[in-house]
């Protein structure tokens, strides 16, 4: 009996180190192609178990290989991997009539990955005396040298990853004076795109994927290029440069880092390709994670194979209805509270109330615009942010304390329970709950005494309280309510009903923080929940002895721009910088406004540099903005920055913003439109002493 042999054709090589040290460390034998040729060849004396091709060879496209060798080989298992979704036809060819077995789409994690092959050989074993592996129910933990080795090529893929994204900066370079030359670029980026996700760099893949599909545009119409086409691939480019920076400290629980792009994919349905191409640029100038498809069958297999965050359906879909879609969506497995998002052009009430009733919830009008599409995606993700909130239980009775503990974990909601009112001031200071869960019944108490309690802090005066009985009489009800409590449930409680009664508490919770921190002009944090925030990252900083970069931003000439076209428009000015700003950093970034046209903008974890850096785009890509003034002419606005950093420049909050503001100052003096930080200023100064020195 021998190990079970499994042929990787793919010729990305670090994809290959990678996965093949997952597969090598299951106990599987591999042998490995970097092209179709390659691979014909290594058949002609190996008879593998299975083989793995990547969609995309450099001599031929890995479906028309498969067809090759399915003329003299109908048995082996094989599976697909692509970096994109190609269409309904292609797969349906790929799976039935050449007998693929597995459709798998980059990045994929490496050892999700293997324990599906392993159940796939398991399942479907080739006529031989191969030894099967040992399969279980989730992936296992890896063993310490496996460990040790992917960490290993991990931090060879960190080290390598800037000089691949400046390979296909040069290739990019090239297209752009021969169109010859843009398959070239455009197979390096899709290499990125397949591989940089795997390594744990899944922003970098997604915008690699971006540059990929522009060129694929590019190299279909030569000639009659689209006039941003050159400048939307070189922004991608430089986000993935900005995303392949190594983080120099790691992330803090509960907060996604710079790869993240979200919490899950946005499914975009739509049969016309100039809305899902529109759609998409919108989402993708968000940093969303988007998926497209153009056929209930493609949504639904795409559905059923990737993390969704929401889906955004056309109610007139050509084959079918798009209130079928969305019920089948929900039916999915793991799909049942699927946020879903319905647009049409038929804005009839019968429309609205049908979307209401398969669960949606939003409804967008068509032709599509893109500041409701962000505003509709950015309320979806908020709702799935609230239902992931902290719920603090107060319960007696362990047996509904466990039952309702795997209910809300099941849910991602982060849940605690004590036992005794005694254990209750102390959890609410550790554990900051959005909602409390509390019994009414207690030993030695009532609940109601301690919700009348809870109510006479001015602490926690708004916290949402969900009471808990199994009295189901109107006085009990009357009583919880006059006591202070948001709303109640009676024991034994329904699944649908205790889950929908949470929600909307944790909605309520996350209203009124928003209501009480954010700015509702720009959506940004206000000025005394960031200082609070900024002492914590300082004391995190000072504590883990690590950098954290701070800047203050000025609209320049705003005042002009309130007296030339009034204060509606110059609202419109500060929501669009505020948008800017949300959307082009990290979740664990700070961004505030900090007061009139300034704003705040703080990176724990990074040097000024970086934040220099990363701002100077940003107030690039704001320059390039258009605004419309009431007679629709359009206008545009410029910014200035200054930037301050840990430890160089001052260890609080009020010596790095009075740092920050000099240096702002700096900018305006210097012509406004820039950043002036650290590395710049010493440049600035060097060159002074220059100048002296040339003059004595």
């Amino acid at each position: 009996m021998t190990q079970q042999c499994i042929l990787l054709v793919d010729d990305d090589a670090e994809f290959r180190a990678l996965l093949g040290a997952v597969l090598s460390a299951r106990g599987f034998r591999l042998l490995e192609a970097e092209s179709a040729q390659a691979a014909t060849a290594l058949l002609l004396h190996e008879s593998p178990d299975l083989i793995i091709v990547d969609g995309l060879l450099p001599d031929l496209p890995g479906v028309e290989w498969i067809e090759s060798l399915r003329q003299r080989d109908a048995d082996t298992l094989i599976v697909f991997l692509s970096a994109f979704w190609r269409d309904l036809e292609t797969f349906q060819r790929l799976t039935q009539e050449l007998s693929v077995s597995l459709v798998a789409y980059k990045p994929i994690d490496p050892l999700v990955f293997a324990e599906t092959i392993g159940e796939l050989l398991r399942l479907q074993p080739k006529a031989s005396e191969s030894i099967p592996p040992t399969v279980g129910v989730a992936p296992a933990d890896p063993p310490d040298s496996l460990r040790a080795r992917m960490a290993q090529l991990r931090e060879a893929y960190t080290l390598e990853l800037p000089g691949k994204l400046e390979e296909l900066d040069a290739l990019i370079d090239d297209a752009r004076q021969r169109p010859e030359a843009a398959k070239q670029a455009a197979s390096c980026a899709h290499r990125l795109r397949g591989t940089a996700g795997a390594y744990g760099f899944k922003l970098v893949g997604v915008l690699a994927g971006q540059i990929e599909d522009l060129l694929g545009e590019y190299q279909s119409s030569p000639l009659r290029v689209r006039r941003n086409l050159w400048a939307e691939v070189s922004r991608a480019l430089g986000d993935a440069r900005l995303a392949a920076q190594p983080q120099e400290s790691a992330p803090r629980p509960g907060l996604e880092s710079a790869d993240s792009v979200s919490a899950g994919t946005i499914l975009f349905v739509d049969d016309d390709p100039d809305v899902r191409r529109t759609a998409t640029l919108f989402l993708r100038k968000q940093l969303l994670d988007v998926c497209v498809a153009s056929s209930a069958p493609e949504a639904l297999h795409k559905a059923s194979s990737i993390k969704l965050a929401a889906a955004i359906v056309d109610v007139h879909l050509k084959e079918t209805s798009g209130f079928d879609l969305c019920r089948e969506l929900r039916d999915l497995p793991g799909k049942g509270s699927l946020p879903l998002v319905l647009m049409s052009g038929d804005q009839s009430l019968e429309t609205r109330v049908a979307s209401t009733q398969v669960g949606a919830s939003l409804f967008i009008e068509k032709p599509l615009r893109e500041d409701l599409l962000s505003l509709a995606v950015q309320q979806i993700l908020d709702e799935a942010s609230a239902r992931r909130g902290r719920v603090l239980m107060l319960e007696d009775d362990r047996d509904f304390a466990n039952h309702a503990e795997l209910l809300l974990q099941g849910r991602e909601i982060d849940t605690r329970a004590i036992e005794t009112p005694a254990e209750l001031p102390a959890a609410l200071e550790e554990f900051r709950p959005d909602l409390l869960l509390l019994d009414i019944d207690l030993p030695n108490t009532s609940g109601v005494d301690v919700c009348k309690a809870l109510r006479m802090s001015v602490q926690w005066q708004t916290l949402p309280i969900l009471m808990v009985t199994a009295h189901i009489d109107d006085d009990t009800r009357i009583e919880a309510f006059r006591a202070g409590a948001n709303d109640f449930i009676s024991k034994p409680v329904l699944e649908e009903e205790f889950n929908a009664r949470i929600d909307v508490q944790l909605m309520h919770a996350r209203l009124l923080q928003e209501r009480a921190e954010r700015d509702p002009l720009s959506g940004l944090m206000l000025r005394r929940p960031f200082l609070e925030a900024l002492e914590q990252r300082l004391s995190e900083s000072h504590r883990n002895e690590t950098p954290l970069a701070v800047a203050i931003i000025d609209i320049d000439h705003f005042k002009q721009v309130n007296d030339g076209f009034g204060h509606t428009y110059g609202d419109a000015v500060i929501a669009g910088f505020g948008r800017l700003l949300r959307h082009r950093f990290r979740n664990e970034d700070l961004r505030c406004r900090w007061g009139g046209e300034e704003f705040i903008v703080v990176l724990p974890g990074q040097k000024a540099d970086l934040l220099e850096r990363a701002l100077g785009r940003v107030l690039n890509e704001f320059s390039e903005m258009r605004f419309e003034a009431r007679d629709h002419t359009t206008f545009s606005v410029t910014a200035s920055a200054g930037v301050a950093a840990r430890p160089d420049d001052g260890l609080s909050a009020q010596a790095l913003i009075r740092r920050a503001d000099r240096r702002l100052y700096r900018a305006k003096s210097n012509g406004r439109n820039r950043v002036v930080g650290p590395s710049s200023q010493t440049a600035e100064e060097g060159n002074t002493v220059v100048r002296k020195r040339h003059s004595a």
